[in-house]
C-alpha cells in the first residue's frame, strides 16, 4: 500500500468512526434493500452461511439470520458493530447463528469456500481503484462455487449534492473515498469468475446505486483481478 493510499484509508476510518459515534450518517439502518428482499423470498436460507461485508448496523445480517441462515456481519469500525449488536437485542433477532466480528476487507479472517452468500452493500465503492485486486483476492475465494454475491455500489449518476460535477469516476468527499460505477464495470471486474444474473438501479433522490446479483461459476479456477494476478485455490 502506498503512503497516499494509507492516508486516505486512515482518513476514511476516522470519518466512519465519527459517523457511527453519532449515528447521524444518512444511510439506512433498518429494513432491507429491494434486491435483498427479492433474494430472500426465493433463497433457501436455512443453515446456509452468509457473510455481510461492511455490515454497519447489521440490517442485512439480521435479515438473513431471521430467515434461518448462519450469518456473519463484518465491519472494521467497532462503533458500527456495537450499534449492530444493540439493534439485534432491540428488534428481537438475537438467535443462534448471528455473529458480528471486526474485520478489515483486505484481511478477512475466514477459510476459503466458507460462505454460500456474500453481501457487500457499501464497501467496494470506498475501495480505491488500484486496490480492486486486493479486494477480490480477499472476497472471491470465501464464496463457494455456485454461491451468490450481492453487491451495491454508487452509480456514475450518484450525486452528493445537486451542483456536483465530476470529471472522473472517483473523488474524496468529506474525508472518504467514493468510486462510481457503470453497468459495464461489473462484467470487467467480476465476469471471469461470476455469472451476472441481474443489475438493477436503485434511486433515492440524488443518490443512485447499482445493485448487482451474481453467481460464482462452478468451474471457476480463479479471478484475474485488475492487478493481473490470478486468485486461485488456497495453498496449503
Amino acid at each position: 500500500m502506498t503512503k497516499r493510499s494509507g492516508d486516505i484509508y486512515r482518513a476514511q476510518r476516522a470519518y466512519f468512526e465519527r459517523a457511527y459515534e453519532t449515528g447521524e450518517h444518512g444511510w439506512p439502518t433498518d429494513g432491507v434493500s429491494p434486491m435483498v428482499a427479492r433474494f430472500l423470498r426465493t433463497f433457501r436460507s436455512r443453515d446456509r452461511r452468509v457473510l455481510d461485508i461492511g455490515c454497519g448496523e447489521g440490517r442485512h445480517t439480521r435479515a438473513f439470520a431471521g430467515a434461518g441462515a448462519l450469518a456473519v456481519g463484518a465491519d472494521l469500525e467497532p462503533k458500527a458493530l456495537a450499534r449492530a449488536r444493540k439493534a439485534t437485542g432491540r428488534d428481537g433477532s438475537a438467535r443462534r447463528g448471528l455473529v458480528f466480528v471486526q474485520a478489515d476487507v483486505f484481511a478477512l479472517p475466514f477459510p476459503h469456500s466458507t460462505f454460500d452468500v456474500v453481501l457487500d452493500y457499501g464497501c467496494l465503492h470506498h475501495v480505491r481503484r488500484r486496490d480492486t485486486g486486493r479486494y477480490l483476492e480477499q472476497v472471491v475465494p470465501l464464496l463457494k462455487p455456485e454461491g451468490h454475491f450481492l453487491l451495491s455500489c454508487f452509480s456514475t449518476k450518484f450525486k452528493h449534492h445537486a451542483g456536483e460535477r465530476r470529471t472522473r469516476d472517483w473523488l474524496v468527499h468529506r474525508g472518504h473515498y467514493d468510486r462510481f460505477f457503470r453497468r459495464k464495470d461489473f462484467d470487467a471486474i467480476f465476469g471471469s469468475e461470476f455469472e451476472i444474473l441481474e443489475v438493477a438501479e436503485d434511486r433515492d433522490g440524488l443518490y443512485v446505486f447499482h445493485n448487482v446479483l451474481m453467481r460464482k461459476r462452478k468451474d471457476g479456477k480463479g479471478h484475474r483481478a485488475a492487478s493481473g494476478r490470478t486468485i486461485g485455490p488456497e495453498k496449503r
